[in-house]
């Protein structure tokens, strides 16, 4: 397996992980409320859309991480940027 493909797996995974524990608290309360009002099929559509974040999440982290968008916030967006600027790398005059 290559580097590119392990790292997606375990953004994915680091998602998946974030979200559960969101999820463990709110789900139930959501359920519980909504039993009454939805038909049993939403079920099954609402853990597609938690699929759907999770896989959104993980094509936004590998955009992030390729060359071109580090580049790019480097150079418009410093306060996105992973790397420090120095105090000698500003631009002012």
């Amino acid at each position: 397996m290559n580097e590119s493909r392990r790292r997606t797996i375990r953004t994915a995974f680091q998602t998946a992980v974030s979200a559960a524990g969101v999820l463990l608290v709110v789900i139930p309360v959501v359920m519980q409320v909504a039993q009454d009002h939805l038909p049993a099929k939403a079920f099954a559509a609402l853990a597609a859309v938690a699929a759907a974040i999770t896989a959104g999440a993980t094509i936004v982290t590998r955009l992030m991480a390729l060359p071109v968008v580090i580049g790019f916030i480097d150079t418009y967006a410093p306060w996105l940027s992973a790397h420090e600027r120095d105090a000698d790398d500003s631009t002012s005059d």
